[in-house]
């Protein structure tokens, strides 16, 4: 089969190969997937760039932990109705040298979740580590039913996701948005107020909208650069 590799560290374009190695066997618990897409995540850049140095110490890597594809195959213990399942791929290369940039991987079951018939490829093989993250970064401190919570940069994937779940769970909804386009797929994921990413301009239009309140939760991916308009925003009492 083909797969991507990298034997150094590096920008990709220095190197990331497409070499033919053997397809993987598929183990006891464990699906072969032929995969459809493979999604890179930052981490997945992190690795490669050089932040686990002992990271090819016991071979070449196969990059990117989520994807998705269609179980060819299945291990003992797995039911032979999975076979031609559609499947998104979850970390699929977490503490593995073999991720997703290849035409097959061999994972355990609990890795390859259900991909419904109405959702494309490309589209289910972005739900995996945004999708967790979000729902972590959501959820984490309980319910958000009734709260108020801000998620910045709700445009990208993690906020995108974080706006439909906080919205779901009963919450109302405050994202920001560096652009007209950011701002429609914010409020297309379900946000009930969108405003300027920048920050006092995001510090006025929040405590305006909530009537000098503030919000009792923030999703926010850019800590160190918004920390200080945050701290103006949010609840203490």
């Amino acid at each position: 089969m083909k797969a991507v590799i990298y034997k150094s560290l590096g920008l990709a374009a220095q190197v990331l190969e497409v070499v033919e190695i053997e397809k993987p066997v598929v183990n006891h618990g464990e699906v072969l997937v032929k995969i459809k897409c493979s999604a890179v995540n930052p981490s997945d850049v992190k690795k490669r760039s050089g932040a686990f140095p002992d990271l090819l110490d016991d071979g070449f890597i196969i990059p990117h932990s989520d994807a998705s594809g269609v179980i060819e195959a299945v291990g003992h213990g797995v039911p032979a109705s999975r076979i031609g399942e559609r499947v998104w791929l979850y970390q699929a290369q977490y503490l593995r040298r073999f991720g997703t940039a290849a035409e097959y991987l061999s994972v355990p079951s609990n890795l390859a979740a259900h991909l419904p018939d109405a959702a494309r490829f490309d589209e289910g093989s972005c739900i995996g580590i945004p999708a967790m993250t979000a729902h972590r970064c959501t959820f984490a401190d309980g319910s958000v039913d009734g709260k108020k919570i801000l998620i910045t940069g709700g445009a990208g994937r993690v906020g995108y996701y974080a706006i439909q779940m906080a919205k779901q769970a009963g919450a109302t909804v405050i994202a920001t948005a560096v652009s007209l386009e950011a701002e429609e797929h914010c409020y297309t994921a379900g946000a009930d107020i969108v405003c300027p990413h920048q920050g006092l301009e995001m510090t006025s239009t929040i405590m305006k909208q909530t009537q000098g309140i503030g919000v009792d939760r923030v999703i926010d991916g850019e800590f160190g650069a918004n920390l200080p308009h945050l701290l103006k925003i949010v609840r203490t009492g």
